[in-house]
């Protein structure tokens, strides 16, 4: 079983399954090591590969000077091919069966601005500037919802629902569907951006489609907007990270600390299993005390 080729089939079974783009890229790139590890120690075939060569390598990336998540990462594409090997019937034992990607006690917790930070950076878009209504829009956007940049920068005109304030998410995480709420502000500036703003960038192209344009109608990318967030986070005097996935962090443990059910939680961001929505709980855990004790009907 030739290691290069079976990777780049799998790499079109993500394609295929709309994976994002930035995930397929990252998985690439840490494949890529897993094979170099496979060649310094004489494995030519996938079919080599036993637990004890995962194994051997996960050890291997636990003793590097890294960031937890960073080792999950190089942990995650491996056990993802070797699944897909299964699934396909190309191998018949799974390498990577009961292999973790990392010890989840060890993982950071989420880095998630204060509500406070969070309004500050919502005020710093110029809104007499029509490229500046737009990053406010998206900004409201991502807070208001908790999607993934991926998704946002898939929504197109057709997914936008103001009038029942929803977003439509057609290429979710694994190719899975969901409506998504939206709330009075990021009506608002979508509202004025789809009036005032997106008509004048899309002259040029007006087959266009795609809910963010650039002022030369094409799609918005997302590099475009985490330099424009890093603009603002920095113009505001914040020195977290202010990420679209901070974003996205910030949603739903601003949602918990509110009092808001997780499976709402879960169900708003899209995970599949309620265990990755139950990491926000650990942010503020005071907090959702005081709400436990303010709100539960038998104190």
């Amino acid at each position: 079983m030739e290691i290069q080729g079976i990777v780049v089939v799998f790499k079109r079974h993500l394609e295929a399954h709309v994976y994002a783009a930035t995930t397929i890229t990252c998985y690439s790139h840490y494949l890529s090591v897993f094979i170099e590890y496979l060649q310094d120690i004489g494995v030519t075939d996938l079919k080599q590969v036993t637990h004890e060569t995962v194994r051997d390598y996960q050890l291997k990336v636990r003793g590097m000077n890294l960031a937890e998540e960073t080792k999950a990462m190089q942990i995650r594409p491996v056990k993802r091919l070797f699944g897909w090997l299964l699934e396909t019937h190309q191998l018949l034992i799974d390498p990577t069966e009961k292999i973790k990607e990392t010890n989840r006690k060890n993982r950071k917790l989420p880095l998630v601005l204060t509500i406070e930070e969070m309004q500050l950076l919502l005020q710093q878009p110029n809104l007499s500037l029509r490229i500046q209504v737009r990053d406010k829009a998206i900004m409201e956007t991502l807070y208001s919802s908790g999607i993934r940049l991926n998704e946002l920068v898939q929504l197109t005109i057709h997914d936008v629902d103001l009038g029942d304030k929803v977003l439509f998410i057609r290429k979710g995480k694994g190719n899975r569907q969901r409506v998504v709420p939206i709330g009075r502000n990021a009506i608002k500036y979508l509202k004025e951006y789809l009036t005032n703003i997106r008509p004048r960038y899309a002259k040029k192209k007006k087959e266009e489609r795609k809910l963010f344009l650039t002022n030369e109608g094409k799609p918005l990318t997302g590099n475009t907007i985490r330099t424009a967030l890093f603009y603002y986070k920095k113009s505001a005097g914040i020195t977290k990270n202010a990420s679209p996935h901070s974003f996205r962090r910030s949603c739903a443990t601003h949602l918990l600390q509110q009092g808001a059910d997780i499976r709402y939680v879960q169900q708003l961001l899209g995970h599949r299993n309620i265990k990755t929505t139950q990491l926000y709980t650990r942010v503020y855990p005071v907090d959702l005390k005081q709400t436990h004790n303010t709100t539960h009907p038998q104190p």
